[in-house]
């Protein structure tokens, strides 16, 4: 066969790969300008110093048992022709990763070396299943459905005139901590299902939402039909501040402009299937969001004057952290205000411009 001898080939690669990152080239010169200011070594007013640190924890625990993989497995393999070897082998990973390692791959290490391959793989594999079972069973984030900041949150939305929220970001790693680390909102308190680009399926959408209002009238969860709340769905897609030009999203070939519009486009066309099947006017209010995986500020797209979403029309989270940095908390929330709405006080706005002050 033609193929037989490819795979021996030197100059065979099992497929392209991904271009490793630089920030040599085609850096925005306005980035050194849109740093994070400090105020005299204070933080902003804003700050929640309790939940950064939880975060900031929970992060340093998660890259710990990940990274001490490599480290374990260098210790077993210098021991692996001493006496007792499979004991203390299976000590060194409890000790360390609080695993067991499997047998048949260790009882072979008197006649041949250890597959470290395997055992990686049986690690990193172990260890996932470990983490995952912590989040779900002990709530590290305290965000599971039930908990405090959950029902903290839902009566929030609710109080916003929400009785759901349902997000949409790009399926790209960078943004896996969107909802919990970015927005800040428990994990529970949300639908959120990530597709490539925040191209998200509209019929499985709008199928999604004939439940959520279904469940109103049959079970008034979350709050009966007849109260006045609307459906929010959410698109944040991403761009890069750092090297635009190649670490936006690859789903759009890192055209920020691009993402911004495909994204409004299917929220548009969600919003018209929702009306052409039952009514004008139904409960679908829209949102689009982007976020700078370099920096993890948002870019808001606000309404123009005819009610539509604007793509030109933005506030930026970093902006609003600089701008406001020096000010009290009551100077800082009328200029958000002002700056979201062009009203002076806050219970002029609307539910979609509040969920987004608090």
């Amino acid at each position: 066969m033609v193929l037989r001898g490819l795979a021996k080939a030197k100059n065979f690669t099992l497929g392209p790969t991904a271009p490793m990152k630089s920030f040599s080239e085609h850096i925005d010169p306005k980035i050194k300008t849109r740093k994070l200011r400090n105020r005299s070594g204070e933080s902003h007013h804003f700050t929640d110093q309790l939940q950064n640190k939880k975060l900031y924890d929970y992060e340093l625990k998660t890259k710990k048992s990940f990274d001490d993989i490599v480290s374990t497995l260098k210790e077993i393999a210098y021991i692996q022709h001493n006496e007792n070897f499979l004991k203390n082998a299976q000590q060194i990973s409890q000790n360390n990763l609080g695993i067991d390692l499997p047998s048949y791959i260790l009882e072979k290490s008197w006649v041949k070396p250890l597959d470290m391959r395997a055992l990686y793989a049986w690690c990193v594999f172990k260890q996932h299943a470990k983490f995952s079972d912590d989040f779900f069973k002990n709530d590290p984030l305290e965000g599971s459905s039930g908990s405090i900041e959950a029902k903290n949150f839902e009566k929030f939305l609710l109080d916003c005139g929400f009785h759901l929220l349902d997000i949409t970001p790009c399926s790209d790693g960078r943004l896996a901590h969107t909802v919990a680390y970015v927005m800040r909102i428990p994990f529970s308190a949300v639908r959120r299902r990530s597709h490539a680009g925040a191209l998200f399926d509209i019929e499985n959408t709008v199928n999604r939402w004939i439940k959520t209002e279904h469940k109103r009238y049959r079970e008034g969860v979350p709050n009966p039909a007849d109260k006045d709340t609307r459906y929010l769905k959410i698109v944040t897609y991403h761009f890069s501040s750092v090297d635009p030009l190649h670490q936006g999203c690859a789903a759009h070939g890192s055209n920020d402009a691009l993402a911004a519009e495909e994204g409004l486009n299917k929220l548009n066309a969600f919003r018209e299937s929702v009306e052409n099947s039952f009514c004008c006017g139904a409960s679908v209010d829209l949102m689009l969001i982007g976020l700078d995986t370099d920096t993890d500020a948002l870019k808001i797209h606000l309404n123009s004057k005819d009610g539509n979403i604007s793509l030109e029309n933005t506030v930026s989270t970093l902006d609003i952290y600089n701008s406001t940095i020096d000010k009290s908390v009551d100077e800082t929330s009328q200029e958000i205000c002002q700056l979201i709405s062009n009203y002076s006080c806050e219970k002029d706005l609307t539910g979609i411009e509040n969920l987004f002050i608090n």
